[in-house]
């Protein structure tokens, strides 16, 4: 249990500390893309461990992704919701914020490698880590435009 508790205080815990607060300045952002980021999260990291790129400890035999998890629910969807807050309220460019994001993501999974709580096989690297992540993002992005290209306001906070 102890070495699951990581993963629980900062891939859930911390980030929804960040979350809650941010989530009442959001609530459409967070109520609409929150979902969207957590399904994306959950299926990259579903996939990364059937192939055999990366594991996660605690390592959890017959059911590897439990590990990740909590960042499946906490950090990564809520990483999503930031890229689109910045780009819907802070008005920035949607690259410049999905590489920025994906840079902050990796040198993260960067400082969990030195720590061995992450493991990378089968030809995985940092740079794909910054590929991955990239993608999700502007998987949410894809999301974000075609929800605003059917009228979805995003602004509103009533």
């Amino acid at each position: 249990m102890g070495r699951i508790f990581i993963n629980i205080l900062f891939g859930f815990v911390v980030p929804w500390v960040f979350g809650i607060a941010w989530f009442k300045k959001a609530p459409t952002i967070a109520i609409l893309i929150f979902p969207i980021s957590a399904i994306i999260s959950s299926l990259i990291n579903a996939f990364g461990y059937h192939v055999d790129y990366w594991d996660f400890t605690p390592k959890i035999e017959d059911d590897e992704t439990i590990s990740a998890l909590p960042f499946d629910i906490g950090l990564y969807p809520l990483a999503g919701c930031l890229v689109i807050y910045w780009i819907e309220y802070k008005k920035k460019h949607p690259l410049v914020v999905l590489t920025i994001l994906s840079i902050i993501l990796t040198g993260l999974e960067y400082i969990a490698y030195l720590t061995r709580k992450v493991e990378y096989s089968n030809g995985w690297t940092m740079g794909w880590t910054f590929v991955s992540y990239f993608i999700a993002l502007a998987a949410v992005y894809g999301f974000y435009a075609l929800a605003r290209k059917h009228g979805v306001n995003f602004t509103n906070t009533k």
